[in-house]
């Protein structure tokens, strides 16, 4: 007998616990509290921005370096919108996570909602181990470009736009430091990242096996309408209010997905877009080899988070249609009351937004990146 794929996805999401733990912000464990690790990473992010901002100041009047800052103004954006969601939102990441693992433990014989289950898991580790692949390597070619063209040239390249206060940029020692810092940053930064973008994939994968089981049940239901099995009425009064029950769960987790991410996710799509705009803009005046490695990873990131809204988004109506196929018309009264509450339920798929403002899917990658374009052009004419 084959292992039950909760085994593999508690192996996925424990490893990404454990990096989370590692910087003190593992929120998805219900035991959670802040602690001195939790507060230096708070301290360490809080230093990363206000550098930034003295940078800011500092090169007011050198409009490549001032862009170039901006660009690191957006990662410490990125990062302290996911400290900010792990600390204000502890106890919903730690009921979400539950509700994951509930969705493992309500599969336990029918071979189909098996098969979901393993399909989803697969797909849930090639997504870990190939988003953790990239931003990694990124980050570590980030750090490591800049050294080996030093060694080779001489010229002094930095992977990001930030320098240290009081320390002088253009000479060997503020060199040195300032990589040091920047090298640093890059340690204790990604992992967290990842970890915390991966939780997400399993969040959302997890509401694409709720539909798919729903759906199976619905398929089943229909079956069982159109038979003539001498207990017929009872067992659909049964799978009604099961797929019902089932149905409320899931709008309840995405709602609780939404209520968590809803601003976070905001931040990042326009943190996201405006890095691949600035980036693109400082490479006009020099070739900053880290830049041309960020530029495809932000568009991957970007792509993949607006990929994952529209998955959701047609799993929904799929169900939807679901719904409103079955045969009704050979319900009971009784049962035709329970229905309704489906379709009622049914009518307005649930979806993840930015901020309560737009739903998050391709159709937001492609309006963005239009928006974006226009946004470099406006840049490149000044």
């Amino acid at each position: 007998m084959s292992e039950h794929p909760i085994h593999t996805f508690d192996r996925l999401i424990k490893r990404q616990r454990l990096l989370l733990k590692l910087i003190g912000i593992d929120s998805y464990d219900p035991a959670f509290r802040i602690h001195s690790l939790t507060f230096m990473l708070v301290c360490l992010a809080l230093t990363f921005f206000v550098i930034s901002l003295y940078d800011l100041y500092l090169f007011r009047d050198d409009l490549f370096n001032f862009v170039y800052v901006l660009i690191t103004i957006f990662f410490a954006t990125i990062g302290i919108g996911h400290i900010s969601v792990f600390l204000l939102c502890s106890k919903l990441l730690a009921e979400l996570l539950e509700q994951s693992y509930r969705t493992y433990r309500l599969v336990v014989d029918d071979q189909r909602e098996q098969r979901i289950l393993q399909w989803y898991t697969r797909l849930f580790q090639r997504a870990v181990d190939g988003y953790t692949l990239v931003f990694i390597g990124t980050s570590v070619a980030a750090g490591l470009l800049p050294l080996a063209i030093y060694l080779l040239s001489g010229d002094r390249v930095l992977p990001y736009g930030v320098v240290l206060p009081f320390v002088d940029p253009d000479s060997l020692v503020g060199y040195e430091l300032n990589y040091i810092y920047q090298v640093s940053c890059i340690i204790w930064t990604p992992p967290g990242l990842v970890a915390s973008v991966c939780m997400l994939f399993g969040l959302v994968l997890n509401i694409c096996i709720q539909y798919d089981i729903l759906a199976v049940k619905l398929q089943d239901l229909d079956e069982l309408i159109r038979s003539p099995h001498p207990h017929r009425d009872a067992m659909i009064g049964c799978k009604l209010r099961s797929i019902l029950r089932n149905q409320q769960r899931l709008i309840s987790f995405i709602a609780n997905i939404e209520a968590a991410k809803n601003v976070l996710s905001a931040v990042e799509v326009l943190s996201l877009g405006l890095q691949i705009v600035i980036t693109l803009f400082v490479l006009q005046f020099s070739l900053w080899i880290p830049g041309l490695v960020l530029i495809p990873v932000f568009t991957m990131q970007l792509f993949l988070f607006c990929l994952l809204g529209t998955i959701i988004e047609d799993k929904g109506v799929k169900f939807s249609a679901g719904v409103y196929s079955l045969t009704w018309n050979e319900l009971s009264k009784q049962d035709k009351q329970i229905f309704r509450l489906l379709l009622l339920s049914s009518q307005q798929p649930q979806t993840l937004t930015c901020a309560g403002m737009t739903c998050i899917s391709l159709n937001l990658f492609v309006n963005m990146s239009q928006k974006f374009y226009s946004i470099f052009m406006m840049l490149r004419n000044m």
